[in-house]
């Protein structure tokens, strides 16, 4: 793993807040941006707090705009919240409509992973980040000098599709993307009956190609936080069920196209 560390002045900026409930303070960064070049992920990280107890992590899919955001906290408390709906924001604009969270608890840190969809693009990450996760938590980051920081995190992205032979040219020829809602393509009768008796759950990333007639033909996995068992089930019902509505090219023609696609496994009630 390479590491480059992106230095940047700090800076607090205020935002006003609506409505009955008070706003978060703003959280300032303690110490630089840092890109992060790993074997299968490109991660944009900074520290927070006087005792840097919290850090906001950007994780961008190596295809198209999936984006994930995790934010890691040094406590010991353990609560049940499972996850929902948190309200999203970037520069205080509209809510981010299709972003999710999934809280984690190790022994001294709390986790929070947000889902930000496909309407997030990484340029557009700039002034402040908002986070409010519900019962779980609230947080508001400041971003300054994320713009210096984007670029390598592009040019980390651009090597790890080259390292997945995702060629430059081919995203290039791609004018639409494949398209296709799978969010019902998984139930609970999917759980391998292995993971369940071991207690296993946990999110898992693959690199599908998408053929002209939308079927999946390859799936890879390039991301996991999740057992083997449960990395498998994930491709072989992406591959067996999923339809996409296939890439185009200039001329309108369909194209095979690569897609990314995250998975959350979470064991059954």
């Amino acid at each position: 793993m390479r590491s480059y560390t992106i230095a940047a002045a700090l800076a607090l900026l205020f935002v006003e807040g609506a409505g009955s409930a008070a706003p978060p303070a703003v959280l300032t960064p303690t110490g630089p941006w840092n890109v992060e070049f790993a074997d299968s992920m490109c991660l944009l990280s900074r520290p927070y707090e006087k005792d840097r107890t919290t850090n906001l992590i950007i994780k961008p899919s190596m295809i198209g705009t999936n984006l994930e955001i995790v934010v890691t906290r040094a406590t010991t408390v353990i609560d049940d919240v499972r996850g929902g709906k948190p309200v999203l924001k970037i520069a205080n604009g509209a809510p981010v409509a299709d972003a999710y969270f999934t809280p984690y608890s190790t022994a001294k840190m709390r986790l929070l992973r947000v889902g930000a969809g496909n309407t997030v693009a990484l340029a557009n990450l700039r002034g402040t980040l908002s986070i409010d996760a519900e019962k779980e938590s609230r947080h508001l980051f400041a971003l300054p000098g994320i713009e210096r920081a984007l670029p390598i995190l592009s040019q980390c992205l651009k090597q790890l599709r080259a390292a997945y032979k995702v060629s430059e040219a081919e995203m290039a020829a791609i004018v639409t993307p494949p398209s296709g809602d799978l969010l019902g393509l998984f139930s609970t009768e999917d759980y391998p009956k292995e993971s369940m008796r071991n207690g296993q759950f946990g999110t898992v990333g693959a690199l599908l190609w998408v053929d002209i007639d939308g079927r999946v033909s390859t799936c890879e996995v390039i991301e996991t936080g999740a057992a083997a068992p449960l990395q498998e089930a994930t491709c072989n019902i992406i591959k067996r069920r999923a339809r996409y509505k296939p890439g185009k090219d200039a001329a309108g023609k369909p194209i095979r196209a690569p897609v990314f696609y995250r998975v959350r496994w979470h064991l059954p009630r």
